[in-house]
């Protein structure tokens, strides 16, 4: 396959009812100058998941493998909206079939190491494949505003705008996670076509916020 860099971009699930929402599929099924693997959200489907657990009382490891299942059922529809995206379930398939591939997490997320409970979000998810995947960086697009500078990851979780699993696991991938906010789409796609990652750089204590990205 092409030695192009490659991105995993995370779709917010809260994207789902927002207009913007078909302008980042055909930026995303548009990139011809890198890779790009799309993650998505959990969306409505994940909402369902959250409200059934206290009525039904199932426990963390069910509502995982139910969220991991809502995932897919946002990526399915990603795909009939967009029919240049192409699915894949496993690392063999996303890094052969052609660009850009949507993931399907739930065979390979199963075998992840990160703890099943609320706390990981396809937020986490999203970094943890793109460094099985090897990837340059990994970019979240969210529906909060955000600022345009680097912020402390830790800061964003306190603000309930990423995960409470993101630090650990930004820690342990090593390269560059971005936030995006879903307006800012024409910035994005002319940061995709140039290879160079725009938006809000999530830090670490021991980064320098300063650095390069």
């Amino acid at each position: 396959m092409s030695s192009a860099p490659l991105w995993v971009v995370k779709l917010g699930g809260s994207l789902w009812r927002a207009p913007e929402l078909r302008r980042w599929l055909e930026i995303l099924a548009a990139a011809r100058r890198l890779r790009v693997v799309l993650v998505p959200g959990g969306g409505p489907f994940a909402d369902a998941v959250r409200d059934a657990q206290p009525a039904l009382g199932f426990g963390d490891r069910a509502a995982h493998r139910m969220a991991l299942l809502a995932m897919e059922q946002y990526g399915t529809a990603l795909v009939d909206l967009e029919p240049r995206l192409t699915p894949a379930r496993s690392l063999a398939d996303l890094r052969g079939r052609p660009s850009p591939t949507v993931w399907m997490p739930l065979p390979l997320a199963e075998d992840a190491d990160v703890a099943e409970s609320w706390d990981v979000t396809s937020d986490s998810l999203a970094v943890w494949l793109a460094g099985a995947l090897g990837a340059t960086c990994a970019v979240l697009v969210k529906s909060a505003p955000l600022p345009d500078a680097a912020v402390p990851v830790s800061e964003l979780v306190t603000e309930g705008v990423v995960d409470p699993a993101l630090p650990e696991r930004l820690a342990r991938y090593g390269g560059a996670v971005w936030c995006v906010s879903r307006d800012d789409h024409r910035r994005f796609a002319k940061a995709l076509d140039q290879s160079n990652p725009c938006g809000t750089r999530l830090t670490l204590p021991s980064d320098d916020p300063n650095a390069d990205g």
